[in-house]
């Protein structure tokens, strides 16, 4: 299995179908119009990363009558279904001796779902805030974010570092532009669905389905490349 020891995977757009599970929670709750201006705030650079989970968790807060509970959160992400097909990607990778590990920005209690139900050897997500009675505080730990210093990119090089892997032996699976750190680093960059565009020039190939990714994974580990191509 020369060539890849590692996967790591965004989680929003590949191993589930939602884009953003931020922006799913927002929509769910009627706050998307509100939650537009934290993100333009952030975008533009005058308000950190931290405060924007701080305004969008205050949001849904508010949106249940100033309290919501870790359970009220798990049962509208449990609406968001993980693609068909992906435990038994990871399982294949894992008979192959390739670990799994999830670098995502999206909603914590989806990824930790995500990681349980396909069998990942390790998630990393920001961190959400609760009292003891399971209420959700505004704010939370932004271990993973969309730019900045502790981008997944970061997230995955401290990784490799502590498994002692090079990073030409990993891949990364990612879908938006806010992979693009991490694809750059990591000596497999692969693109998932045909969407964004903004990483066409660093992906080695383009994957539409979780079986076109497990094709082109399996080319890497037997050929060290899927180059410039797309996988159905």
């Amino acid at each position: 299995m020369a060539g890849l020891r590692v996967v790591f995977f965004d989680v929003d757009g590949v191993l589930v179908p939602v884009k953003s599970s931020w922006s799913y929670v927002h929509k769910r709750l009627g706050v998307e119009k509100e939650a537009e201006e934290a993100a333009r705030l952030f975008l533009e650079g005058r308000i950190g990363y931290e405060e924007w989970m701080r305004r969008d968790v205050e949001l849904w807060i508010q949106a249940r009558g100033g309290m919501m509970h870790r359970s009220d959160l798990e049962a509208i992400l449990s609406e968001i279904p993980v693609r068909e097909g992906a435990r038994e990607l990871v399982s294949w990778l894992h008979r192959r001796g390739v670990r799994v590990i999830l670098v995502s920005a999206g909603v914590e209690p989806l990824v930790a779902r995500v990681a349980r139900e396909v069998g990942a050897d390790a998630w990393v997500s920001p961190r959400l805030w609760y009292d003891r009675r399971g209420y959700l505080l505004p704010g939370g730990s932004p271990h993973v974010t969309p730019l900045g210093p502790r981008g997944k990119g970061f997230i995955v090089k401290r990784i490799a570092g502590e498994l002692g892997v090079s990073l030409d032996e990993t891949a990364f699976v990612g879908d938006s532009r806010w992979d693009r750190d991490a694809l750059e680093v990591v000596g497999h960059p692969i693109a998932f669905g045909g969407e964004c565009r903004e990483i066409e020039d660093i992906v080695e190939c383009r994957v539409y389905s979780i079986r076109g990714l497990g094709r082109a994974l399996n080319d890497i580990m037997s050929g060290g490349s899927c180059s410039s191509r797309e996988y159905e």
